[in-house]
């Protein structure tokens, strides 16, 4: 080991044990004065000093605020620029989103978070406490995820393409029947991770909730019925993941409204591997009835998505392409299966800053528009 790691190791350590007003620079000095560092060699250690203290800072991503209990404020916002082919449909930029989010804790076993977006109009995202006196055991309470679905559980700001695939929006998103509730309701949760291995890696997630059925934010449900939703998730190896997904409701909706069945069965597969990434997955799912040439019929609508990508940059650049396909009527067919094709490029520019740039060709199978996409998405977080 050279003369400036040992001194470097040393720098840390007194600045440790000695008295907060006392800095690193202050232990330089004194060791100057005694003669053991020569002032060029002093500058130097400074310098890459210095350097490594804002390395730590930009892989930093929650601070903690003064309080008697730990507590960690953060959150993002997504700017984003829309250049659409449809006509009648004006470019533009918008804030999709943002989200200020507040976590902490009150002992080891019992946490809580706050989640709001301001975009368009303020509203709760995830208001929930979360006990975990076991890994193998964590109970959650208040409004937070349906544990259905890989990407619709995945979080706005790690997604690898500026949009989700549309199946995703079957599970409390865009496409599901009591409308857009950002995959999430209120309710109640067991879940936990089973079977650790050796390397200190849980082989199976596990999860069971039981909810309103009804979406976020309301004061109340609209029927004595209630949703289940279970999610179970292997991990055989580091970098593959498979999870399969089930949830059964009689929620009400429509108009008038009305209860009706709303049940969703899905599967899928992750990989991470180095610089590679591959994600799949299959939904399918009920939302009531309708009538088909005076004939009552379940209404069910299914999908799957393909998607690869590739760092060229480790943890910089990634390349990303996706294949994606729905059928919102599945058991009559009816030519309205739209299948989506988008290319993108995801730049991390920091531990904060991510831009993305989509290219989206839609194809619609009655459809003669076109409304291909091409989106830039700006994320800057805190």
């Amino acid at each position: 080991m050279n003369t400036k790691k040992i001194l470097l190791i040393l720098i840390a350590f007194f600045t440790i044990g000695i008295a907060n007003a006392q800095s690193s620079d202050d232990v330089l000095n004194l060791l100057i004065q005694k003669g053991l560092v020569k002032q060029n060699d002093a500058d130097s250690i400074r310098a890459d000093y210095a350097l490594k203290q804002q390395d730590i800072k930009e892989k930093q991503k929650l601070f903690n605020v003064l309080s008697s209990r730990n507590i960690n404020i953060g959150g993002y916002t997504q700017v984003r620029y829309q250049s659409l082919q449809e006509p009648g449909k004006p470019d533009g930029f918008d804030i999709r989103r943002a989200r200020f989010d507040i976590k902490g804790n009150f002992s080891p076993e019992w946490e809580y978070r706050l989640q709001t977006d301001f975009a368009v109009s303020p509203k709760i995202i995830d208001a929930y406490f979360t006990y975990k006196p076991y890994d193998y055991l964590k109970i959650t309470g208040g409004q937070f995820l349906i544990p259905n679905s890989l990407e619709s559980t995945t979080s706005d700001n790690t997604l690898e393409t500026i949009d989700r695939a549309q199946i995703s929006g079957l599970v409390g998103r865009n496409k599901d029947a009591i409308g857009d509730q950002n995959g999430r309701d209120i309710g109640l949760q067991v879940s936990g991770s089973l079977f650790k291995t050796e390397s200190n890696r849980f082989l199976l997630d596990y999860y069971i909730a039981y909810f309103n059925g009804q979406g976020i934010n309301i004061a109340a449900d609209k029927n004595e019925s209630k949703d289940i939703a279970a999610r179970v998730v292997a991990h055989p190896y580091e970098f593959l993941d498979f999870g399969i997904s089930y949830s059964n409701g009689f929620d009400s909706w429509g108009t008038p409204a009305k209860n009706q069945v709303q049940n969703r069965i899905g599967a899928d597969v992750s990989v991470n591997y180095n610089d590679f990434s591959f994600r799949a997955e299959y939904l399918q799912a009920q939302q009531g009835s309708y009538l088909v040439s005076g004939v009552t019929k379940d209404l069910v609508k299914d999908g799957w998505y393909a998607q690869v990508g590739y760092f060229i940059l480790p943890k910089k650049f990634q390349f990303v392409a996706k294949y994606d396909t729905f059928d919102p009527t599945k058991n009559n067919p009816k030519n309205d299966i739209t299948t989506f094709y988008t290319l993108g490029t995801n730049y991390h520019i920091n531990s904060f800053v991510k831009f993305q740039v989509n290219y989206k060709h839609k194809n619609e199978q009655r459809g003669t528009i076109n409304k291909d996409e091409i989106v830039a998405q700006l994320q800057l977080k805190f």
